[in-house]
């Protein structure tokens, strides 16, 4: 049986610089989690923007909708009033783009570890988004543009998006539903779990599955080339076209119809 090793570097990504936030509220009590930091902002985003989040240490949640404005509710939980200072949270913002992520202050020592974050967007569907170096759970809601998911310590749930281009360096199970499969094809690696992948039963692309530590299924008209093996499936969906290349999973893979 094979096994994999999956290294994730650079789950705890670092950022320096000023933040400022439309709305912060605090309240501390002494214990760990008492201390807390509230930051609630309401941005517009124009169709396309792109989305950035990172440097989390706990969950992300994201939900859409047909609108053009970007809800932002993160609360911070610590120990005591200097781990948030030490590690700040920043959002940034123009009609175009929208950045939210931790930074690590060089005076302060490293923090990571004795503070929390709880990420809940409500996000405009006609984005990109990134979504990198989170130690918790993601779920992210129908979205038309691209989606990009790495370094993630959790389970990753995308209901639907546009295209993806690269997952990779998840240590945990992950479900997305893609409507295309662009140009520069889908290449999903080092997952530490099952994969779920949902395409269009009409979808034209190459398929090349292989270094599974699992069961490969499928409910879509494959053309298979080669021999099939434990662990890999090689071939076409449809006339073949942009491709879907996966490797690396210790778990199983299901590619099916959307």
């Amino acid at each position: 049986m094979k096994t994999f090793a999956l290294v994730f570097f650079g789950l705890v990504t670092s950022f320096c610089g000023h933040h400022s936030f439309d709305s912060v509220s605090e309240a501390a009590t002494g214990g760990f989690g008492d201390q807390t930091e509230q930051i609630n902002k309401t941005v517009t985003l124009n169709p396309g923007a792109n989305v950035s989040v990172s440097g989390i240490n706990g969950f992300v949640k994201v939900e859409t909708w047909d609108g053009n404005s970007a809800e932002i509710n993160i609360l911070i939980k610590a120990a005591d009033r200097r781990t948030i200072d030490c590690k700040p949270m920043t959002v940034v913002n123009t009609p175009d783009s929208l950045i939210i992520k931790s930074e690590d202050i060089k005076e302060c020592k490293q923090s990571w570890g004795r503070i929390r974050h709880e990420v809940t967007l409500k996000l405009p569907r006609q984005i990109n988004m990134k979504v990198s170096g989170v130690n918790g759970e993601v779920s992210i809601g129908q979205i038309t543009g691209e989606i990009a998911l790495s370094g993630i310590n959790g389970k990753v749930t995308a209901a639907q998006a546009g295209f993806a281009t690269n997952i990779s360096g998840i240590n945990g199970g992950v479900s997305v539903a893609l409507m295309k499969i662009n140009a520069q094809g889908l290449k999903v690696s080092g997952i530490n779990g099952g994969v779920d992948i949902f395409v269009p039963v009409d979808i034209n692309a190459d398929v090349d599955i292989r270094g599974i530590n699992g069961g490969i299924d499928t409910d879509l008209p494959v053309n298979v080339r080669g021999e099939i093996t434990r662990g890999q499936l090689i071939g076409t969906l449809g006339s073949g076209g942009n491709k879907i290349s996966v490797s690396g999973i210790n778990g199983g893979v299901r590619l099916k119809r959307s």
